[in-house]
């Protein structure tokens, strides 16, 4: 059975936890408040990680 996505809020950012097609292994991508607006099949995500931690560095990091 398929693991279903996982969406957590940080700083105003979404992280979206999905298990990769290829590998299954965890994957982590980080959207912008403004980019989550558009919807699932349309939004691009600013940062793909590897795990939580660094999903939430890069927030940490991110200059508006």
């Amino acid at each position: 059975m398929a693991r279903k996505s996982k969406v957590i809020s940080y700083k105003g950012f979404k992280i979206k936890e999905s298990n990769d097609t290829t590998t299954k292994l965890p994957t982590f991508k980080v959207y912008t408040s403004e980019e989550w607006q558009y919807g699932e099949g349309y939004r691009l995500y600013d940062w793909e990680a590897c795990s939580m931690e660094e999903a939430t560095e890069f927030i940490d990091s991110y200059e508006l």
